[in-house]
């Protein structure tokens, strides 16, 4: 897996897409990069982006009304952001919004899952602390919502 750039653009898929590819969302690059090494070596496809966690300089262009460049490659979206940061947020909304038939797995604390069931609608929640076992049932169960055969 290739280091992220600092424009915020995702890593580049590395193979052709013979494989599921997971977009993975994180703001701790290493527990991104982390969850990216989990995933190559059960056999997954992954990018890594870390949202708008610069906003003095760069803005996710999802928070922004544009679209990731990674989206229509993706077959599950990692959401590891900070659900309770507005513009984080935002850009869990246009997941939702703008590519509804890409399921999202949002990483967060059980005690918030209430706090924000508006927000989580429509998208496989993954309590913290997460394991090995219940990240590779959360990408099971969202790629076989896509694909039922």
């Amino acid at each position: 897996m290739r280091r992220r750039h600092p424009d915020l653009e995702p890593t580049a898929w590395r193979s052709a897409a013979d494989r599921p590819r997971v977009l993975i969302e994180h703001h701790d690059t290493s527990i991104g990069m982390a969850v990216g090494n989990l995933l190559v070596a059960e056999g997954y496809e992954v990018s890594n982006c870390a949202g708008p966690n610069d906003r003095r300089h760069h803005t996710c262009p999802l928070a922004k009304g544009g679209d990731c460049p990674c989206a229509e490659e993706a077959d599950v979206v990692f959401f590891g952001l900070n659900i309770a940061d507005e513009d984080d947020r935002e850009v869990l909304k246009a997941w939702r919004d703008r590519h509804s038939h890409i399921p999202v797995i949002v990483e967060l604390p059980v005690s918030r899952i209430p706090l924000y069931k508006a927000e989580l609608e429509g998208c496989l929640t993954l309590p913290q602390p997460m394991t090995r076992e219940t990240l590779l049932h959360a990408v099971g169960r969202a790629l076989a919502a896509t694909n039922p055969n």
